[in-house]
């Protein structure tokens, strides 16, 4: 198996950021985000969801909730021959200054030590400073992308990723063509 892999958050990159997701009615699936999994996997790429889920800490929904958005995107992106090989969740309160939320490298590192990655092998995809901070405080090459919170992001001068892509499309297509 591959040591490189790709990390993606979710809400704002594979799916519409529509402000704390915690039902699967709400949940719209961005048009490139499962072709692009698909296209990581065929590269050698693992990839991987790192999301942070504070909807489950302030109460707005549960953990289960989550994982059945997760089911729904493992079916809706197999129906393209694309899967996501585990989700790494933070369902904590930013107030619990928990070791897991994003920027913190945790959960990347987890995942490093789980399946035996090279982070500095591997990228971060995200549309928020803590996304791009996350990676690169694991030693990963960190990608913005302007869907979700990412213009605002920018336009912010909020974060210093190693590339801005327009979607999650235009970012696996910049990662594809480094060596």
């Amino acid at each position: 198996m591959s040591n490189r892999a790709v990390f993606l958050d979710r809400d704002g990159v594979l799916m519409q950021d529509s402000n704390y997701v915690g039902h699967v009615e709400r949940v719209v699936i961005l048009d490139s985000a499962p072709h692009a999994v698909r296209r990581l996997q065929e590269a050698g790429f693992r990839v991987f969801v790192v999301t942070n889920q504070s909807g489950v800490g302030r109460g707005y929904f549960t953990r289960q909730a989550v994982d059945e958005i997760h089911a729904l995107l493992d079916r809706e992106f197999a129906k393209v021959g694309a899967r996501i090989e585990r989700y790494y969740v933070c369902p904590h309160h930013p107030e619990d200054k928990c070791a897991c939320r994003k920027p913190s490298p945790k959960l990347l590192q987890q995942a490093a030590a789980e399946f035996a990655l090279d982070l500095k092998q591997c990228y971060m995809i995200g549309d928020r400073r803590s996304d791009v901070e996350c990676g690169q405080n694991a030693g990963a090459r960190a990608v913005l992308v302007l869907t979700g919170a990412g213009a605002e992001t920018l336009a912010k001068g909020e974060a210093r990723p190693d590339h801005v892509a327009a979607t999650v499309g235009a970012a696996v297509d910049w990662i594809l063509g480094q060596k």
